[in-house]
């Protein structure tokens, strides 16, 4: 069976975000916090040195994380000249050494002393990513916070000048009794960040417990609810209309909260506008959605954010606050948080796809869609039989690997080189009778939608640029919406059958049942495109640096994640073969 799990988006794909900098010499330390940031709301990236942190450092920067000893050049000599340079980015010490009165004039906005943990790294970031936005004093205060909190963790009996932290602290005090407004103000804020951002985490582990849909949404309402008024959340259905299917707060049913606002409160026309957030909620809206108990809140303020995953709407979460308002880092805030409940859906879907005793199977027929299909058109020009072995997605690239019967490995790959539409293209395996290929294309139309609407591609064959495509859906999927896409995605589409496949309950799919239960996506991400690729044969295929750059990650995390997936694999092996001490 062909899998498909999506990795995260490099760098460049999200160019438009914020840039969050690591600079360490330590580069499997430095990957380690890049791996912790990698799919939050900005970029990251790595600067193995002092040196190359210089080379990279420029106005599009807006955090740095800073070693401050590494040889040559050391993280204050980077400081320094980041601060010469006149760059306008929040900078985070991040080092062994413990803190001294020596940083008490150091230009940088925290202090954190290693080993650091992955929510200590996060929650820096996110909040110096807030500072950004400060007024220049504000800023200054808070550094100066960080200061002495970081030189509070020591005696003062063990500092160089003690008189140095006093003056310090006198500091503070002015600026504070100057600036108190804004800085309450701007304290507010970074503790409504907090508190949002924990809310996040803690709905982002009950997702993953979860094991149904039904149960994420209210799980998700539930956690939403406590921290604020209410929440329910709309499922689209396959006629495209929204119903509401859990609710939390003030008593709220889902058969009882009435829709009949939606339309023109939040101007939903079978998609959902994300992130639209307004104020003074009219009574009639009130009473709509909390009847009686409308009269118990003042000012109500509320915000719907898409539930989606890639190119499936699966509905909306909207959330009520009695507040003036929910400000910009809030509505983006949550707008994360239904992209994680769409990608929660979604992986929920697949393990029922993966997990189910009996699977959907549609089957198209593919026939003259080379101009939406790379492996098509491939086909039809060599006149030969391809079929897909597997595929895995980096961004909105498809990196497939395909059998070519009919023409050799090289040809195949010259004439995929010959397309616009092919990023690279390599040689696998060459064989007298067969060859493998591996081919990267953002030109894919028709596994793309397949794969977005969360199907499995079961089997793809291709001769003279015709052929037949099957998709394992999970039983209580959207086949309509499925169906429609996929046909629509490119001319010459067509669904000629849909099936009940039964599976059968064997050992072997307890040992997967187990398995799927241990490994996260990635880490079956990096398995599945070892294994496909040819990484575990000998000579290998493809070698490690080919293997991650396919993933768009980096070599170091590729042998993490590898690492991890094989210590897994064989550790549920021997459990499987010795139940008894898998019990103790």
């Amino acid at each position: 069976m062909v899998t498909e799990r999506s990795a995260r988006e490099s760098p460049e794909q999200r160019a438009a975000e914020q840039v969050v900098l690591v600079v360490d010499d330590d580069e499997d330390l430095a990957d380690t916090c890049r791996y912790w940031l990698d799919g939050e709301r900005f970029a990251v990236e790595t600067a193995y040195g002092g040196e190359e942190a210089l080379n990279r450092l420029d106005d599009t920067v807006d955090v740095v994380l800073l070693d401050r000893r590494m040889p040559n050049v050391t993280g204050d000599d980077v400081l320094d000249e980041i601060r010469e340079r006149g760059l306008d980015c929040r900078v985070a010490m991040m080092t062994a050494v413990e803190p001294d009165t020596d940083i008490v004039d150091m230009p940088f906005d925290a202090y954190l002393v290693k080993p650091v943990s992955e929510s200590e790294v996060k929650e820096t970031v996110e909040e110096l990513l807030v500072r950004s936005g400060f007024e220049s004093e504000v800023r200054e205060y808070f550094a100066l916070e960080s200061t002495e909190a970081a030189l509070d963790s020591r005696d003062v009996e063990e500092l160089r000048e003690p008189e140095a932290l006093s003056d310090l602290r006198s500091r503070l005090k002015a600026v504070r009794a100057e600036h108190e407004a804004a800085i309450r103000n701007r304290e507010a804020q970074l503790d409504r960040l907090s508190r949002t951002n924990e809310l996040l985490r803690d709905i982002d582990r009950a997702v993953i417990d979860a094991r149904t849909r039904d149960e994420i949404e209210q799980t998700v309402c539930d956690a939403v609810a406590s921290a604020h008024e209410a929440a329910f959340v709309l499922r689209r259905t396959a006629a495209g209309t929204l119903r509401c299917t859990a609710a939390a707060g003030y008593g709220l049913d889902p058969a009882g909260v009435d829709l009949d606002f939606v339309d023109e409160a939040f101007d939903i026309d079978g998609t959902v506008e994300d992130g639209f957030a307004f104020e003074d909620i009219s009574e009639a809206h009130r009473a709509a959605v909390f009847g009686d108990d409308a009269a118990d809140l003042d000012a109500v303020s509320a915000l719907c954010v898409a539930i989606d995953y890639r190119e499936t709407a699966y509905g909306a979460l909207v959330v009520y606050d009695e507040t003036d308002g929910f400000d910009e880092e809030s509505a983006g805030l949550f707008s994360d948080l239904g992209a994680t409940v769409g990608n929660g859906i979604n992986a929920t879907q697949s393990k029922q796809l993966l997990n189910g005793d009996s699977v959907v199977e549609l089957e198209f027929q593919v026939a003259g869609a080379g101009d939406a299909s790379v492996l098509a058109g491939l086909s039809a020009t060599l006149d030969c039989r391809l079929s897909l072995d597997g595929v895995t997605r980096a961004g909105d690239e498809l990196t497939c690997f395909v059998s070519v019967a009919g023409a050799s490995g090289c040809d195949a790959v010259a004439a995929a080189i010959d397309s616009d539409d092919v990023s690279q293209a390599r040689v696998v395996a060459d064989g007298d009778e067969e060859s493998v290929v591996e081919l990267r294309t953002d030109a894919e139309a028709v596994l793309s939608t397949a794969i977005d609407h969360g199907a499995s591609v079961e089997r793809l064959t291709l001769s003279e640029g015709s052929g037949t495509l099957a998709l394992h859906v999970a039983a209580d999927a959207d086949h309509g919406a499925l169906v429609e896409a996929v046909t629509t995605a490119a001319a010459g589409v067509s669904v000629v059958a849909k099936r009940e496949v039964e599976r059968s309950v064997q050992s072997a799919d307890s040992f997967r049942r187990t398995l799927d239960s241990k490994l996260t996506d990635r880490q079956q991400t990096v398995l599945e495109t070892s294994l496909v690729s040819g990484y575990f044969e000998w000579p290998r295929g493809s070698t490690a640096e080919e293997v991650a750059d396919s993933l768009g990650i980096s070599p170091p995390t590729l042998h993490e994640h590898l690492r991890t997936a094989e210590r897994k694999l064989i550790e549920t092996y021997f459990d499987e073969l010795n139940p008894a001490s898998a019990d103790d």
